[in-house]
């Protein structure tokens, strides 16, 4: 069992007596077990520092014997001061937590990329490195690390990712001055495993869309088509509102996101936050949904109440609308075996891919995709619609190029 602790929330001033001993602190790990922490400024810098006390009196006293060694410009020697890997992740995750609401969007920290930077490292980074100290950690244990995700079978991009995580634990730890180095950046390039894509997002047509939305249940259906007719991402079709929708001038306007713990939060960045046009197609399909919601309570589809929610009228999660679209997709025959099942993002795909065909450049794609630069649609978005490279061929052929 690893060192990961529960959380910043368990951390506890420590007393002798009814006197508390300043800058000392308790915390329970995972196996049961006690920790004793010290908060130090040394060098300007606030560290929180894990001791190697067992008891109360032992970290009263180690922490004396501490003190002094700061005073004395000594703390250089203490091995208290070199935190495992466990113990500064759970601070990272609480940095970044704080961050999933910040009114600046450049320190803004999504709360799916948290959940998916605590994911990876309670199921990979932690179990294989979180005992090491980041004095202790090196290359080795990095590649170690890769092999075993690539013996299990994880993409590579998933491996990638997960040496970014622990990329960006480390690059918290040094802004801390609790290491000295980021040793991930020593990783050679070909013990990288890249970012190539195992299989390619889904494109529809504009005709297998329209089949899409029609094998949907009215509850799932607004959601479908506010990614596919809007370019929306998932979070920000489950968090639009009512009052973000303008049927007379014909505009949607995405002001937040649907976090996993259902309320509403800021966009995934500035350039997310924009005005977009609202389609005759959605406008269609979101009036319909106004009246059947309306007809059950006027008051259900007006103001800061959500467009896409369950029958109760709470938050639509995101899981069951991906199973509903999926469910559609198989409906439709859209599901070969040999590809991947239709998802709500494929819809996002979908949506840029044939406004691309249908004569949009980069930039307007750009834009409609709400993407800050036009490089990222073209490296992520630029997709065709399935059938339009044969089209293309043909046009090439046409043309007596290649005949």
């Amino acid at each position: 069992m690893t060192c990961q602790s529960y959380g910043a929330g368990s951390r506890q001033p420590v007393y002798s007596g009814n006197r508390r001993i300043p800058g000392l602190y308790q915390r329970t790990l995972l196996d049961g077990s006690t920790v004793w922490e010290l908060r130090q400024r040394i060098d300007g810098k606030v560290h929180r520092i894990r001791l190697q006390a067992t008891t109360k009196s032992d970290a009263i006293l180690e922490q004396r014997a501490l003190q002094v060694d700061i005073e004395r410009g000594h703390s250089h020697e203490s091995p208290a001061l070199a935190l495992c890997l466990s113990d500064l992740a759970d601070d990272w995750l609480a940095d970044l937590e704080s961050r999933t609401s910040h009114r600046d969007a450049r320190l803004r920290r999504s709360p799916r990329t948290v959940a998916l930077n605590r994911q990876r490292l309670s199921t990979w980074i932690l179990p294989t490195l979180g005992r090491k100290t980041t004095d202790e950690l090196n290359v080795t244990d990095i590649r170690r690390l890769i092999n075993q995700m690539a013996k299990a079978g994880r993409a590579p991009a998933t491996i990638t990712g997960t040496v970014t995580v622990l990329s960006g634990l480390l690059r918290y730890a040094l802004k801390n001055g609790h290491a000295s180095h980021n040793v991930v950046r020593d990783l050679d390039r070909d013990d990288r495993p890249g970012t190539a894509r195992q299989s390619e997002p889904r494109y529809l047509t504009a005709d297998q869309v329209e089949l899409l939305l029609s094998k949907l249940s009215d509850t799932f259906r607004p959601v479908a088509a506010l990614c596919a007719y809007a370019g929306l991402r998932a979070s920000e079709a489950l968090g639009l509102r009512w009052c973000d929708i303008d049927f007379t001038a014909d505009t949607l306007t995405v002001t937040g996101q649907l976090g996993p713990d259902g309320q509403r939060r800021p966009t995934k960045t500035a350039a997310s936050a924009a005005s977009l046009p609202l389609l005759p197609a959605l406008k269609r399909v979101l009036l319909e949904h106004r009246r059947r919601v309306a007809g059950d309570e006027l008051a259900a589809a007006r103001g800061e109440r959500l467009v896409c929610t369950t029958g109760s009228g709470s938050p639509q999660f995101r899981r069951n609308a991906l199973r509903a679209v999926r469910a559609a997709g198989d409906a439709a025959n859209l599901n070969p075996p040999e590809r991947p099942p239709v998802g709500l993002h494929d819809l996002r795909h979908s949506f840029v891919a044939i406004a691309l065909e249908n004569g949009l450049t980069l930039p307007e794609a750009a834009l409609l995709a709400r993407h800050a630069n036009p490089g990222v649609t073209a490296t992520v978005y630029a997709g065709v619609a399935d059938g339009a490279r044969e089209r293309a061929t043909a046009k090439l052929l046409n043309a007596g190029f290649g005949a």
